[in-house]
């Protein structure tokens, strides 16, 4: 983070190889669809490297602290799209350009499938009332008291499962396999 901080360009290309995937995956449950969570992972990547500077190691690890950019990201793209009206859609893809009725292409799709499964993994490790707490606050715009709310506990006890189910699926990833 302080080499991209400082302007290095191949620190940068390493994170985004590193996450890349595991952050659009999340895009992609937030914003369930693939274009948008597109988006909003350049846009997070954009802020990522304009804000590195910002990062303190103390805080968090850099892939939860991307994570935390990127769902802020995804959290307003979705209230910008309840602002604006309905947009006309557009004709079948017969009458698109060859190069954007493409399908994904298969590499793309199979880094999100494992990044999907690693992350299903990763919360199927924990108790049902945390693991509901964690994918409310990871694939919904839910705050931590609707959240609270939601789940019928103090807004403490949702925060405390939320940060303590954070820190363990961030130890678990940043740790490298045997």
């Amino acid at each position: 983070m302080a080499a991209m901080a400082a302007g290095d360009r191949p620190a940068f290309r390493q994170l985004y190889a590193r996450y890349s995937a595991a952050l659009f995956s999340l895009a992609l449950q937030l914003l369930g669809d693939t274009g948008a969570a597109e988006e909003a992972l350049q846009d997070a990547f954009v802020k990522i490297w304009l804000h590195a500077g910002d990062y303190d190691a103390r805080k968090a690890r850099p892939f939860t602290w991307a994570v935390t950019i990127l769902r802020r990201t995804c959290i307003d793209q979705l209230r910008r799209r309840r602002r604006q009206p309905e947009a006309v859609p557009l004709p079948p893809d017969e009458f698109a350009p060859r190069e954007f009725s493409q399908p994904e292409s298969a590499r793309r799709s199979a880094d999100v499938q494992e990044a999907a499964e690693l992350l299903r993994a990763g919360l199927a490790s924990f108790a049902p009332h945390q693991r509901a707490a964690l994918e409310l606050a990871l694939f919904s715009t839910l705050t931590h008291s609707e959240i609270a709310a939601h789940l019928s506990q103090p807004v403490g006890t949702i925060k405390s499962w939320i940060r303590r189910g954070l820190q363990e699926l961030r130890l678990n990833h940043d740790t490298p396999p045997p």
